[in-house]
């Protein structure tokens, strides 16, 4: 999951419902709504429909890109490619027949690709068109849309699939942005899945870099100590792990150029709670989104043993007891003899009859020995 950052203008994970990191207000349109039916990240993502859902928000110069870098990504489980022109995102959602300044993330007309188009007049996608690949279906697919420049980029699961050069500045707009829809209130809206939706007003990839991030991360606590584990990925050259005092983050990196898919981290102290990610980073330095969270709070084993008594008169008493108690146990026969209490109590709380809570007491001078024997688990 992405963070925001001095760039982020707009980042939409849909984990907590429709809510935007940078502040601003999303609509959403016709019962649009999250589902846990699919995620990538944080177990919900956004449901559309296909027919008339969509989000809207209020006009922004934040999305006018003029002639400035930029960068649209999002991750999405695409349910149909039918060339209806369900497009991901749209500077002016109104319904009109009137052209925008960008359409992205459209299937064209034969449904076989996804595409951007441009306009510098809002009258003609007269700037240029961008491929960005290939439609996949029912598969959760990272596409990139960037501009560095005069060069436009297209990015499919982080690999460059298209590129247009054009120095002209996109054409501002009046109307409200919308992810989901196509600018003609005539076409279909975007049917399947949408999850960490991110605009930024910089170009944050040029090139080929990592886009799956790790997957099914988990962390097992132990006693000062936190055991990560995550699914293997294709193409990773080293994994970086990073920990946060607070769910969501901010992460520290702990660990990087880390080459297993588990890690250790002995820097934790016991009763705190810590929440992890784990990034990729790839043959050409470039770093993934975060995986999943997973927390963990380490705390000191209680452990138990089998305290056995030799009494006097050749009995034996055995006695399954924390370690605390054990102590205990052994710091009351450590007494000086004629000081503090002659007998030592047991509590026996199991049922045994109708007794259900009793003490046992060992007289001090009827012992002769005893012994401690760790219990294996």
């Amino acid at each position: 999951m992405y963070q925001m950052d001095q760039y982020t203008v707009s980042l939409l994970h849909f984990d907590g419902g429709i809510t935007d990191e940078s502040g601003k207000v999303w609509t959403a349109q016709n019962g649009a709504a999250t589902s846990t039916a699919q995620s990538k990240f944080g177990g919900a993502s956004l449901f559309l429909n296909g027919t008339n859902q969509y989000l809207t928000t209020s006009n922004s110069t934040d999305f006018d890109f003029g002639n400035g870098d930029f960068t649209v990504d999002w991750w999405e489980y695409r349910e149909t490619g039918d060339g209806n022109n369900r497009s991901v995102f749209v500077r002016d959602g109104a319904d009109t027949t009137a052209y925008t300044s960008f359409l992205i993330g459209n299937v064209d007309v034969h449904g076989t690709g996804i595409s951007c188009v441009f306009s510098g007049d809002n009258t003609s996608w007269d700037v240029g068109t961008l491929l960005l690949g290939t439609a996949i279906l029912n598969s959760w697919t990272h596409y990139a849309v960037v501009r560095k420049g005069s060069t436009f980029y297209g990015f499919q699961n982080g690999t460059l699939k298209g590129t247009l050069t054009s120095s002209a500045s996109l054409a501002p707009s009046n109307g409200n942005p919308a992810i989901g829809k196509y600018f003609d209130k005539n076409q279909n809206t975007f049917q399947g899945y949408i999850d960490e939706f991110r605009v930024s007003n910089v170009a944050r990839w040029t090139s080929n870099f990592a886009a799956t991030a790790p997957t099914n991360l988990t962390a097992i606590a132990g006693d000062a100590q936190v055991t990560l584990s995550w699914d293997a990925v294709d193409g990773a050259t080293s994994y970086n792990v990073k920990r946060a005092a607070t769910s969501g983050g901010p992460y520290t990196t702990v660990a990087s150029n880390v080459t297993t898919t588990s890690y250790v981290d002995n820097t934790v102290t016991n009763g705190t709670t810590y929440y992890y990610v784990v990034t990729v980073v790839d043959s050409n330095g470039n770093e993934s989104a975060n995986s999943n969270e997973a927390s963990a709070t380490p705390i000191a084993p209680s452990g138990h043993g089998l305290l056995r008594i030799t009494m006097l008169d050749s009995s034996e008493r055995e006695y399954e007891l924390s370690d605390n108690e054990i102590n205990k146990f052994i710091e009351w026969c450590n007494r000086t003899v004629g000081t503090g209490n002659a007998y030592y109590s047991f509590d026996k709380t199991y049922n045994v009859g109708e007794f259900k809570n009793r003490k046992e007491y060992l007289m001090f001078e009827k012992i002769i020995s005893f012994e401690v024997m760790e219990l294996t688990k």
